[in-house]
């Protein structure tokens, strides 16, 4: 009974000791709580103080990068501005070295293109100078070549000539700026090409034209200039380049002009080359070829390469361009000049192969400067690749004179006449 009224009032003495607790618990929780809750607050307000700080250093770097900017752009600005000014007085001093070449006699501007005084920005204006006479410059505008240019599409017979003007042109120059797939150069090489076949009604167009054409649209200011240099080189009298590429009838093989160049070329080869010419005669002979590296019928090897497109399809346009300045200079004995530097330089090589060697009748082996096998002579190797003018100096240093060649120009008319006559 002792017991039992002890643990009654321990009982309730510890009732209120108890609810005493909750209540301490809770309270401290409470503010164990509200202590996170300050922690979390401190610290956002931490990472705010941080973030604006961050923030206003970014909006100054932000600042300087937008006066930076500004001041880049002032600067480009003025630099575009020089630039413009520049190019302007170059325009202008271009227009002006153009009019002033516009006035000057064919046989001055021959004789600058003779010399090597040629800057690529005129040198269309010297050829069109010596080529084309001023009548022909002011009946012959761009919307005259544009008109004659729409030849090619009214028969069968102009489509079939307007498909191969079609395929050759991506064949010329294709490594050349302005002549790859859609080129800038393409549309007026395809202008010019459609413009002549429409005045030469007798040879229309020929396979080797396309290069003739290229040098000019490369060198020319606008689609008029390109088809009058091209017009004036097929059919100048001093020229008639087109003759090369004339067909032949019957038994004739054709290409009247190049066979003439050939046989002149292999009586200059006898004369200033005696020895390569044995040796050359006697690889055709192994190959039942008559003897004449360069005419009759094995005027194929190389003289169609060399004379229809003037060195045009062997060596690269700069070189070419040059070569074509002597030829408006001098007519066609700058390519018997340019061919007989050829054969010089080659000679101690090919008199070094075993006869009977049919390399010596590829034509690029001669001169072209990418091949190894046709690598020239230390002598001319930078003649051909990096000094122009002392190329043109080494192809005017050539024989032959202008007198020997129209010699051997009348010897071949009479040894022509004497053969109809037979006949």
């Amino acid at each position: 009974k002792n017991l039992s009224t002890a643990v009654t009032k321990n009982t309730k003495i510890n009732k209120f000791p108890r609810v005493m607790d909750a209540r301490t618990a809770l309270a401290g929780l409470a503010g164990a709580f509200a202590a996170l809750l300050v922690h979390r607050m401190y610290r956002d307000h931490v990472r705010r103080i941080k973030m604006r700080k961050i923030l206003g250093e970014l909006h100054k770097r932000i600042e300087k990068l937008r006066l930076t900017t500004e001041d880049l752009l002032k600067l480009a600005e003025t630099v575009n501005v020089k630039v413009l000014k520049r190019e302007e007085e170059t325009l202008r001093r271009v227009a002006s070295a153009r009019k002033d070449l516009s006035r000057v006699s064919p046989q001055r501007a021959r004789f600058l293109l003779r010399r090597g005084v040629v800057v690529a920005l005129v040198r269309g204006c010297l050829w069109e100078r010596a080529l084309v006479s001023d009548e022909e410059v002011k009946r012959i505008g761009v919307a005259q070549v544009t008109e004659m240019a729409k030849w090619g599409e009214d028969s069968e017979y102009e489509l079939n000539y307007l498909r191969t003007i079609h395929a050759d042109l991506a064949r010329t120059f294709p490594h050349t700026k302005g002549f790859e797939r859609k080129g800038r150069y393409l549309p007026r090489l395809e202008k010019v090409l459609r413009a002549y076949a429409s005045q030469d009604k007798q040879i229309r167009y020929v396979q080797g034209m396309n290069s003739v054409a290229g040098l000019c649209c490369l060198s020319a200011t606008d689609d008029a200039q390109a088809f009058r240099l091209t017009n004036a080189l097929m059919r100048h009298p001093g020229y008639r380049h087109r003759e090369v590429f004339g067909r032949g009838q019957g038994r004739d093989i054709g290409f009247p002009l190049a066979c003439q160049l050939g046989w002149i070329l292999d009586r200059l080869m006898e004369k200033y080359h005696p020895k390569l010419s044995v040796h050359l005669n006697k690889t055709l002979a192994m190959m039942n070829c008559p003897k004449g590296m360069f005419s009759g019928r094995n005027v194929g090897f190389m003289t169609l390469k060399w004379f229809l497109t003037l060195f045009a399809s062997v060596v690269p346009p700069p070189v070419s361009l040059h070569i074509y300045d002597l030829f408006v200079a001098d007519g066609h004995v700058a390519a018997l000049r340019a061919a007989m530097l050829s054969i010089a330089d080659v000679e101690s090589q090919w008199l070094a192969t075993p006869v009977g060697d049919t390399k010596v009748l590829q034509p690029k082996l001669w001169h072209h400067k990418a091949d190894p096998d046709g690598c020239p002579s230390e002598d001319l190797r930078d003649t051909w690749t990096r000094d122009p003018w002392a190329l043109v100096t080494a192809i005017r240093a050539s024989p032959p004179s202008v007198e020997e060649f129209e010699a051997l120009r009348s010897e071949y008319a009479q040894l022509q006449a004497m053969k109809k006559t037979a006949s």
